[in-house]
């Protein structure tokens, strides 16, 4: 049976907003855009607890080391996915670029065990709008976040 839910709100802390629009199914796991959306909740309230059950980590470090030299690989793995938490995480970086931004989570497309969720960052003072994709894989029947542009 499939219920649909659209959800509408604000979260405020500070001048924070997220806007959300959620379809998924009755027990069965969340579907991408959920997690998307869950996730980037997590990050706003600093709940690490959420972010590391949507978040695969190590991935995240190999796919943003795809862009360094393979011989550097080893050496700065560890260094890669301690500043990709720290940035996600209290003052960081992404989440502070994140703070004043309307977040509106939109489509997701799946194929097979991999999906891809469409997610808008709207400057609430000047109005800018900046796009990106949040990749995600199935693990173990509930999908994981692999990959976004921080």
């Amino acid at each position: 049976m499939f219920k649909k839910i659209f959800i509408l709100f604000f979260l405020s802390a500070g001048s924070i907003g997220l806007v959300f629009f959620s379809s998924f199914q009755c027990s069965k796991s969340p579907s991408p855009r959920v997690v998307v959306m869950d996730f980037m909740e997590a990050v706003n309230k600093d709940d690490t607890t959420t972010i590391d059950k949507y978040l695969d980590l190590d991935k995240f470090a190999q796919e943003k080391m795809k862009e360094l030299p393979p011989e550097q690989w080893k050496e700065v793995f560890p260094k890669v996915k301690e500043q990709l938490r720290n940035n996600l995480l209290g003052n960081g970086a992404t989440r502070l670029k994140w703070k004043d931004k309307m977040i509106v989570v939109n489509k997701e497309t799946i194929e097979g065990d991999q999906a891809l969720v469409e997610v808008s960052f709207v400057d609430q003072k000047t109005g800018v709008t900046q796009y990106t994709r949040t990749l995600l894989y199935k693990k173990d029947n509930a999908w994981k976040i692999y990959y976004f542009k921080d």
